[in-house]
Formats: structure tokens, sequence, C-alpha cells
């Protein structure tokens, strides 16, 4: 052992010293310490990442927006030649956010299972490789071509579609997935976070930093923006009857979440 080990006591003072805007209650950390008890074992080096992974988990607003100001701008680094891809560095970028501090219901946070044996950062890249290889691999066993990705993931093929969406699927599958892949990295990514992963608009609003209200309005508007595509895709000629064309708007409009949370579906997340 190259280090004389502390107390969870004084890991939580150094935590605090470290973070001093990132309020943490006592009890919650030296809990948090005591179940990593025997992988910690008591690294003094450790003691700042035990801090900021405990506040993170109890989404303490302050401590969500250090752990992005300091990782998230590090992911480039972390994926390499992968960092080529700037929309793969962002889905990954949102992956780590909602994985690592909201998880899902099937999912707890995956920082639960950061046992310090190592530094926050470490483990932090680790998962950022792994799952921007799963994404890079997802995408080239459907297609080199992120929009025919897309679109061979739209959800089409019911056996109770309307007479409408038997006459028209293809056209609007094909605008729907035109649509998705045309829209920004991040408004792709925060739409993913609320249709796919089922993060709700408080905890989105926590995550970015904002309140509910202007996340509301970010995320109507992305979706907004997602709609007039797949409108603008359908006009330049999808093979959908003037007649019919209004119809047409109502079903991709009643639908537009199913939409989402089939096409820019993944799959769910592991345990780290």
């Amino acid at each position: 052992m190259s280090f004389d080990p502390i107390t969870a006591e004084r890991a939580y003072e150094i935590g605090r010293a470290a973070f001093p805007t990132i309020p943490l209650d006592e009890t919650l950390f030296l809990s948090f310490v005591a179940r990593r008890a025997e992988t910690w074992g008591g690294n003094p080096d450790r003691a700042a990442d035990l801090y900021l992974a405990c506040a993170c988990i109890a989404q303490v607003p302050a401590a969500v927006s250090q752990f992005m100001t300091r990782f998230a701008d590090r992911v480039p680094r972390y994926l390499g030649r992968l960092a080529r891809n700037a929309d793969l560095v962002s889905e990954v970028r949102q992956i780590l956010v909602t994985r690592c501090i909201v998880g899902d219901a099937a999912h707890p946070p995956a920082l639960n299972t950061y046992s310090a044996t190592g530094s926050l950062e470490g483990w932090l890249r680790a998962t950022a490789v792994r799952e921007a290889l799963a994404l890079n691999r997802r995408l080239q066993e459907n297609s080199d071509d992120f929009q025919a990705a897309l679109e061979a993931r739209t959800p089409w093929a019911d056996r109770e579609l309307s007479v409408f969406k038997q006459l028209y699927h293809e056209a609007v599958s094909t605008a729907f997935a035109a649509a998705c892949s045309e829209i920004g990295a991040e408004d792709r990514a925060l739409l993913r976070l609320h249709y796919v992963n089922n993060v709700t608009t408080a905890n989105l609003a926590t995550l970015y930093g904002i309140s509910r209200a202007t996340l509301i309005r970010r995320l109507a508007s992305a979706r907004g923006m997602l709609l007039e595509r797949v409108k603008s895709a359908l006009k330049r000629g999808a093979g959908v009857a003037e007649q019919d064309f209004d119809s047409i708007l109502k079903l991709v409009r009643s639908q537009v979440d199913l939409h989402l949370s089939q096409v820019l579906k993944e799959p769910a997340p592991r345990d780290s």
C-alpha cells in the first residue's frame, strides 16, 4: 500500500474542500463510502471522486453541472479516432449523462457501480469507449449510411396498420428517417433522452442546467423542427396524393412519439 488510509469522515472533508459549491449530506456520503470500504481502502486520492459520484447519484444540481463541465469536453480525447464522427461524440456525451446519473426503470444510475479502485475519470473513459464502440458497431451493422440505418429501424410492419399506413408507409418511413438524420445531433440526443430513455423533463432540466420551462420549450422546438422536416420531405415528391396530404400529416403528428421511441431506440443500458 503506497498511501496512508484515511477515514470516511476525512474523505468527506477532502471532498467538500475539492467541491465547495456542491452541498452533500455527510450521512449520505458515509453510507455511500461504507458500501465501497473494501475496494476504496481509504485511499485519499479517491476521496474527491467518491464525493462527486455520490452527489451526482443524489442529483445535486451543482454536482451534475460539475460532472458535465469536467468530463463532457474530454469525450473526444477518450474516443481517439472515433471522435472524428461529431454525431457519435454527441451521442456518447448524452449516454454518459443519462446512464451514469439518471439510469432508467430497469437500471439504476451506473455511477452506483463505481468502486473507487481507480479514478473516476478512468472509469468514465472506459465507459465512453465501450459505448462508442457499441454505437459504431450498430451503425455499421445496419448501414454505413446513418439515414439508411434510421430508416431500417422505422416501425411500420404492424398487422393493424390503417389504410393510410398501408398506402403511404414507405413514403412516411423514408421522410421520417430523413428528418431524424437532418436535425442536429444535440436535438436528436435530447429527443432520445426523453422519448427512448424516458428521462423526465424535470431531470433533463437538471442535467442541462436550465429551468424546466426552458427545457420544455427546447424539447417542443426539437419536436416541432422534426415534424417540419417530415412535412418538407413528404412535399418533395414522396408519392403522397394531394387530397391525402392533410390526413398523412395528422397520422405523423399523432404517432411522432412512437416513431421517436423506435427510430432512435438503443439496446438497454448495461451495468458498468
